[in-house]
């Protein structure tokens, strides 16, 4: 999540995330019944935000293991297939990307203080996303220079970010799909704080273990200033993958399975009250 943003601090200026590839929605006709790992909450419910959070965070640990009904597969770990990566002028000049992205630890957000706002057939669905540690493993492949000095790595790189908080705006939809209502979201915003970065790029500098060296250390000890330069392309990627994760699954459930008007909610206590008596 997020992922090649964290490149060298030489090559910061100017460096953004071209595209991140790898995650797709895929279809899949709609849930007919609410399954068991699907909590429901009713419209005019006071408390409506604290249940849609609930509902979230209830519906998590299934989206990580994967929910095979709706064609939703595991997002632990994560895997991408690349991303891009372009600087083209001035006195820092690179391409590149990282591939083959293995990312673990989005299992273990948590959602939090959700505010859910609908007006007719669209709103606004705002959160706050902690994730305590996310581990990525991938190769990568850079080629370039740095003023006068050329740049060319390719190997293997490892990055851990730690204590990401993040806020996440989005615009939903309510549109219909075989008849039937469901939720979708249109545009996402993402901003976020790392309280730790740590890296290491295998294979610099094609194989010079002193400028190897120098360049992983000088990543780890500036790690948070290096994010925060990058934190518009950060946020730009993860904003990426959160709207696919979500749609991969908002799509697929009618909101008369989890987003209630007082008949069927009542009909929803009645039947949690029959399960409950087994």
């Amino acid at each position: 999540m997020g992922k090649g943003a964290f490149k060298l601090y030489l090559i910061i200026v100017g460096m953004w995330v071209e595209n991140v590839c790898g995650y797709t929605v895929q279809d899949a006709p709609l849930l007919e019944n609410r399954p068991i790992w699907l909590k429901a909450c009713q419209r005019s419910d006071p408390k409506i935000n604290e249940c849609i959070n609930d509902m979230f965070l209830h519906l998590f640990p299934y989206l990580a293991a994967g929910i095979p009904e709706i064609k939703v597969e595991h997002f632990e770990p994560l895997a991408l297939e690349n991303v891009a990566i372009s600087k083209g002028s001035g006195p820092i000049v690179i391409s590149g990307k990282l591939y083959d992205l293995h990312v673990e630890g989005p299992s273990n957000s948590t959602p939090k203080n959700s505010e859910f706002i609908r007006n007719g057939k669209q709103g606004h669905w705002n959160l706050d996303m902690d994730i305590p540690l996310l581990d990525i493993k991938s190769k990568y492949n850079l080629k370039g220079k740095i003023l006068v000095l050329p740049l060319v790595g390719h190997g293997n790189c490892q990055l851990k970010l730690s204590e990401i908080r993040t806020k996440i705006s989005t615009n939903i939809t309510f549109p219909e799909r075989n008849q039937r209502e469901i939720m979708q979201v249109d545009a996402m915003k993402v901003k976020f704080r790392i309280g730790g970065l740590w890296a290491q790029f295998d294979h610099l500098f094609n194989g010079n273990e002193i400028l190897g060296r120098t360049v992983n250390a000088f990543i780890n000890q500036n790690g948070l200033e290096i994010i925060a330069e990058l934190e518009e392309s950060i946020a730009n990627s993860l904003a990426q993958i959160f709207k696919k994760l979500m749609n991969n699954v908002f799509v697929k459930m009618p909101t008369d399975l989890w987003y209630l008007d007082e008949e069927q909610f009542a009909e929803y206590q009645r039947e949690l009250k029959t399960a409950g008596t087994r």
